[in-house]
């Protein structure tokens, strides 16, 4: 079969072997990555923060991350930096979106890839690469404010919210606009990246097996309850809530103290069985 030839009459191979980038300009592409878990009681989140230790933003407070290298993917890239600046390995991980804004670092072009990462325990972590330390924080999220504090390191961030109104083609839809605030603030666009994710984790929540992972292997119904309501934003009717859980979950005939109510209930376990095969996957 005969190559087909392109205007200037060159097969692929020919016009490969002819090929030169140099007219285009080539951003540098970073992942950042949302480590996201909850308080024991449900009541608050939990994120992992990481201390710069080198310029821009020396000392500020961040997301993870680092530069993808030329023979990985992003998602190798999300998992290699968790590991090498805070010692984390084998969480679930789950693109978010495309950072692009060609003023978010003061470096040069840099886009960066955002992932978030979803936890049920706290492993103890450390600063380490070009982390000069890294943290566990508390951040309660309302109408009006994001809170990000750590008692142990004296630190608290606080960004004040608006919501707004944005459409795309005939779509409007709601998103949250992050105010400048006085005081400490996360480097780059990182509240940008904690807004996005937490905003996508409560439109997929309720229609997924999301919540399993951020609870741990064996719950009460009151605790995996109150798990949805933080993320959700709002309070869920008991018997309702208990039906759109029920072909995700099996009891294991034992009780265990709800770390909401603080009484004894019923133990279940997330039911394996139920799993269905998604069209997406997180990995690449």
């Amino acid at each position: 079969m005969e190559e087909l030839r392109d205007n200037n009459g060159l097969t692929e191979k020919e016009f490969l072997e002819r090929y030169s980038d140099k007219n285009y300009d080539k951003p540098s592409v970073t992942v950042d990555i949302l480590v996201l878990g909850t308080s024991a009681d449900f009541s608050r989140f939990r994120i992992l923060l990481v201390k710069r230790g080198e310029h821009p933003f020396l000392g500020s407070w961040a997301l993870p991350g680092g530069f993808i290298k030329r023979d990985e993917t992003a998602y190798q890239a999300a998992a290699r930096e968790l590991s090498e600046e805070t010692g984390l390995r084998d969480v679930y991980l789950e693109q978010i979106y495309s950072f692009t804004n060609p003023r978010r670092d003061p470096r040069t072009w840099v886009m960066s890839i955002a992932y978030l990462a979803l936890v049920c325990t706290f492993d103890s972590v450390r600063g380490s690469d070009d982390a000069a330390d890294a943290a566990w924080f508390d951040m309660i999220v309302d109408d009006g404010a994001i809170k990000i504090f750590s008692e142990e390191r004296g630190v608290e961030i606080v960004y004040e919210i608006e919501k707004g109104i944005f459409q795309n083609g005939k779509i409007r839809y709601e998103n949250w606009v992050a105010k400048s605030t006085s005081g400490e603030k996360l480097a780059f666009d990182h509240i940008e990246i904690i807004i996005e994710s937490l905003l996508k984790l409560k439109s997929n929540f309720y229609n997924s097996d999301l919540a399993f992972n951020m609870i741990g292997d064996f719950f009460t119904l009151p605790d995996l309850q109150s798990l949805y309501e933080l993320v959700l934003g709002k309070k869920l009717y008991k018997t309702n809530f208990r039906a759109m859980v029920a072909d995700k979950i099996r009891a294991t005939g034992e009780k265990r103290k709800s770390m909401t109510s603080g009484k004894m209930s019923a133990e279940y376990v997330y039911d394996f069985s139920s799993i269905k095969q998604d069209s997406e996957t997180t990995s690449e």
